[in-house]
């Protein structure tokens, strides 16, 4: 008999999200999307600064990557935040990831 593989109801509609403070924001976590923040950093005609910026805009609904831009946070929380953004896409732990 052969094996039988499954996937939990759990992967296929949950969202992640991110809190910002008191906000949340859900992720953009679906295949087509993680394909194209992949694609973004394979591709080596943009500096690493335009290229989160371009994943947030991917992550996030418009609305909320336009307000996360206008957060003008500081540098340190916004590299965080583009990690966490990596892992949440991932359904990676953040210390999988990134080795502090």
């Amino acid at each position: 008999m052969a094996k039988m593989y499954t996937l939990d109801e759990k992967l296929l509609v949950g969202v992640p999200e991110i809190r910002i403070g008191e906000k949340v924001y859900k992720v953009d976590d679906r295949e087509k999307t993680v394909k194209k923040v992949m694609a973004l950093y394979n591709n080596g005609d943009k500096k690493d600064i335009e290229k989160i910026d371009e994943m947030f805009k991917l992550a996030f609904e418009p609305a909320a990557a336009k307000e996360i831009s206008e957060m003008n946070m500081p540098w340190a929380a916004y590299q965080k935040l583009s990690e966490i953004v990596i892992s949440a896409m991932t359904g990676q732990e953040d210390t999988e990831r990134f080795h502090e």
